[in-house]
């Protein structure tokens, strides 16, 4: 793999292995209940986890995930607890996964999945990564303006026969052959959402708060740059591939963690990317399985995608299945 694209001279003949970290929209209250009670290294990081924050002046993660039931997940959106409840239980898993000898050829990041794959690789330190996160969404508070992301059951250049979504939004992430994610402004979404519903097409608004993917995001700039100056980035474990570029993040550093907020996602382009270089197991560190189901819905021939957990079944099931396919 080299910066920016993968190799075309040929697939390699054996599966190589991939842990993917998901960004903001996955977040749902009760994630990661049944582990935390019955797992006692994922439990660990967890506390670990919360610990750091707690000192940085964060949520206390616990209550966020715990204090509140699955129903009511569309009110997850508060931006530092989305960040620090997604790093946390996306640090957790992927250590659990290490400890059960899983060892990653390389890490995948979707947006704030970046970050979080980072900290794991060791690129961040676990406090320097919540200092990110914990910062991310106080400088969003104060300077972003107020945002929704719509996901889209379409093809991408379906939505181009839709005014509105031309006029009004920028696609934030095209994921598989029939879904994509529109930013856009807070006041500007009800007239998206009108104009989707009559034509026909599925969507979900997810629970963010900000535009991010899009140009509206652009004021912000200045004081993540200034704020990620602050980290130290250190060379990764493995390497990481980014779902914005397509391609290995190399150098991984602030400026580039400012692209991945700033530019669309191109999750579909990556994993077919990665498809051509060979074939992988895919291995979901995040709560829902959606990038697992994105990796199903694209197809990619060589390509086979799980989830460690997700909302719908019994976590330690969910992850069982995940490792008998890693063995």
């Amino acid at each position: 793999m080299c910066r920016g694209k993968f190799r075309s001279s040929g697939r390699m003949s054996m599966t190589r292995t991939l842990i993917m970290f998901c960004g903001q929209g996955a977040q749902y209250y009760q994630m990661g209940r049944e582990l935390h009670h019955a797992d006692p290294i994922f439990r660990d990081a967890m506390d670990r986890c919360e610990t750091i924050a707690a000192d940085l002046g964060g949520p206390r993660i616990a209550d966020v995930i715990f204090g509140r039931p699955m129903a009511e997940s569309q009110g997850f959106d508060r931006l530092a607890e989305s960040n620090a409840a997604l790093l946390a239980i996306g640090f957790a898993l992927a250590t659990r996964l290490e400890a059960a000898g899983i060892a990653p050829d390389a890490l995948l990041g979707y947006s704030l999945g970046e970050t979080i794959a980072a900290v794991f690789a060791g690129a961040l330190s676990l406090e320097d990564g919540f200092r990110l996160v914990l910062g991310q969404a106080d400088i969003f508070a104060r300077a972003a303006p107020a945002g929704a992301m719509i996901a889209v059951l379409v093809e991408p250049e379906r939505l181009a026969a839709l005014p509105e979504a031309t006029r009004l939004c920028e696609i934030a992430a095209i994921n598989a052959p029939r879904h994509c994610v529109l930013s856009l402004r807070a006041d500007d979404a009800a007239v998206v959402e009108a104009a989707l519903e009559r034509a026909g097409l599925t969507y979900a608004r997810l629970p963010i708060r900000f535009p991010f993917h899009a140009s509206a995001i652009a004021p912000v700039e200045p004081d993540m740059i200034r704020l990620a100056s602050g980290c130290r980035f250190a060379p990764p474990r493995w390497p990481i591939v980014s779902a914005t570029t397509g391609g290995v993040a190399e150098p991984f550093d602030g400026a580039h963690l400012w692209r991945v907020m700033r530019q669309p996602l191109r999750f579909r382009e990556t994993i077919e990317a990665l498809a051509r270089e060979g074939d992988w197991l895919l291995l979901e560190a995040g709560p829902s399985g959606t990038l697992a189901s994105f990796v199903r819905q694209i197809g990619a021939p060589g390509v086979a995608a799980f989830p460690a957990i997700d909302q719908f079944g019994n976590n330690s099931a969910t992850l069982a299945r995940l490792l008998a396919a890693a063995r």
